[in-house]
């Protein structure tokens, strides 16, 4: 029974559903209204710290429209280069911009300006700060700030406590709370990394028949 828990409670890929809103509800219910044909608006700039959910965000506005036989197209700037900027897309996401390069900025600011002017496209990018801050071209800086720009807002420390302790329960066991600690203090902080790590460690668990304590999370580590 407990592994069939283990089963039901698996997170997915991301989407809209699985992404927890606190303090980001207005920008989750204009996402869901983009993938659900609302079109009014088709530039969108979210802004926020690592860990806050941006990727999260644009791989599943990306997965939901790709299902509506959207042709989409994915960047994560951390790992592109020129050639990833090379393609024909109708919905464009482009993850972490503050890693463009010269090059690359040239490359965006173009597509920018074909899905502005085709009339249909959508255009959806994330980076560290907000448009006016970035260490980009002015022209594609300014390009950014001309849709719909929001803040992504991390989730609170407390908030990450309880959903990946909630989390546990279902899964059949408790998380203690030095081991929330403990993982939030010395290990990546963004909710999906978090219950991956409170996964492998059941998962841990289960294989020596021990309990879920600090010294196993460290034997895990």
């Amino acid at each position: 029974m407990r592994q069939l828990l283990l089963d039901i409670t698996e997170i997915g890929p991301p989407s809209l559903d699985n992404f927890i809103p606190d303090k980001n509800e207005e920008l989750l219910y204009v996402l869901k209204n983009l993938v659900a044909g609302g079109r009014q608006d088709r530039f969108y700039y979210l802004w926020g710290s690592t860990g806050c959910g941006k990727s999260h965000l644009l791989r599943a506005v990306s997965a939901a429209l790709s299902d509506q036989y959207f042709t989409t197209h994915y960047i994560n700037c951390n790992q592109a280069n020129e050639s990833d900027f090379n393609f024909d897309s109708n919905c464009l996401l482009i993850d972490n911009v503050e890693q463009l390069n010269n090059a690359t900025q040239i490359k965006l600011f173009n597509l920018y300006n074909q899905i502005r002017e085709n009339g249909t496209g959508i255009f959806l990018a994330s980076g560290s700060k907000p448009p006016a801050q970035l260490n980009l071209r002015q022209d594609l800086a300014t390009r950014l700030g001309w849709g719909l720009v929001y803040q992504v807002h991390e989730l609170t420390d407390e908030k990450k406590i309880e959903v990946i302790q909630n989390y546990a329960i279902r899964c059949g066991f408790e998380l203690p709370l030095e081991i929330c600690h403990y993982l939030l203090k010395h290990e990546q902080r963004d909710l999906s990394s978090l219950i991956e790590l409170v996964n492998a460690l059941d998962q841990l668990s289960l294989a020596k028949q021990r309990p879920v304590t600090l010294p196993l999370l460290r034997e895990l580590l």
